[in-house]
């Protein structure tokens, strides 16, 4: 019994030993120095005529961590004032203590933070760490002004609607270089299928998008692909709005016609629409009528259940008051990019 008992004590003795050494054996990571971020400049006005040049450096002092550790750094962008609640983020590959932006390509981050163009407008930066799925540290926020400038981008539409003439095809707009392009189209019965179209990247037949999928009642949203597929058939007549994401490869699709209503049209009510007509060339719709004197405002598919614009000095809104016309001819246009109107 008593060699028992002593057996039992040098086991316990012994567990005692290797738990306290596989302690020592643990490493506590420990922060050491925080990283820290330094920015080039802190005011930038892009302009398109400098599109080439670098417009701003970044460069980082990494944190250190004992024992020395891998780390994951991000580039954190946000506009100021909010706290980084929407961000922007470019990640650093491991090792990179500096990252420099072309004019083009810092002009197309900040309008992707929503920045407006033309405009200077205050943007904080910071560097965040991260050590595994661990909680990350931040560096001190950099705050810089920058003045952007707009970044739009073009694709076209030729179809059976226009001759499958690239040069005169329908322009859709991005008005952001975002790779979201919104365009509109008025396809017309044809004996040989009016509807089909296919997506230019340019006025020409270098490229283009096609596809082996079709629209119905259920899919207003089809994948199109590059150099591949057959033609795109468009749902149905009349105007549709057309709207290519160049980022996931798809093509949505749906009924639009801009009209105006109100006491102002000719049948001096709020139930008779004036249909306005695509000026592809303005990127306008637009509407040339004899009005009566009285208001009136946009809206879209004549249904009140769906988006109506009013506004004023210029500025079309959804949540804007009834628009006043003076009786006589007129030529009215909305923009739907910029959401402005003239009245002429």
């Amino acid at each position: 019994m008593k060699n028992i008992i002593k057996f039992l004590f040098a086991a316990i003795a012994i567990m005692m030993v290797w738990s306290c050494e596989k302690d020592e054996d643990q490493a506590v990571l420990s922060l050491q120095s925080e990283p820290t971020l330094k920015a080039s400049a802190n005011a930038l006005t892009l302009t398109s005529a400098n599109a080439g040049n670098n417009a701003i450096t970044f460069t980082i002092t990494p944190a250190e961590y004992t024992p020395a550790v891998e780390i994951t750094n991000v580039l954190q962008f946000a506009v100021a004032g909010t706290s980084f609640a929407k961000v922007k983020e470019a990640g650093l590959s491991n090792g990179t203590l500096t990252k420099t932006y072309t004019v083009l390509e810092f002009n197309a981050l900040m309008l992707n933070l929503g920045l407006a163009s033309g405009v200077a407008s205050d943007v904080d930066v910071r560097l965040k760490t991260t050590v595994g799925k661990g909680s990350p540290v931040y560096s001190s926020v950099q705050k810089i002004s920058v003045n952007p400038y707009a970044l739009i981008s073009y694709i076209y539409a030729p179809g059976k609607y226009q001759g499958w003439d690239p040069i005169t095809a329908n322009t859709l707009v991005s008005p952001t270089s975002d790779g979201i392009y919104v365009g509109y189209i008025k396809f017309l019965a044809t004996a040989d299928n009016g509807l089909s179209f296919k997506i230019n990247p340019q006025k020409n037949w270098d490229n283009s998008y096609g596809t082996n999928s079709q629209f119905s009642p259920a899919t207003t949203t089809i994948p199109i692909l590059y150099n591949a597929g057959g033609d795109i058939v468009a749902p149905g007549l009349g105007y549709y709005q057309a709207t290519v994401n160049t980022n996931t490869n798809t093509l949505k699709m749906i009924p639009y016609q801009m009209s105006l209503i109100g006491s102002a049209t000719p049948g001096g009510n709020w139930n008779t629409d004036i249909d306005m007509v695509w000026d592809n060339t303005q990127l306008k719709w637009t509407a040339t009528a004899t009005f009566l004197a009285g208001e009136f405002k946009f809206r879209l598919n004549h249904d009140w259940s769906q988006p109506n614009w009013g506004g004023s000095g210029g500025i079309a809104s959804t949540s804007g008051a009834n628009l006043t016309i003076s009786a006589g001819q007129h030529t009215v246009t909305f923009d739907p990019y910029e959401l402005t109107y003239t009245i002429n």
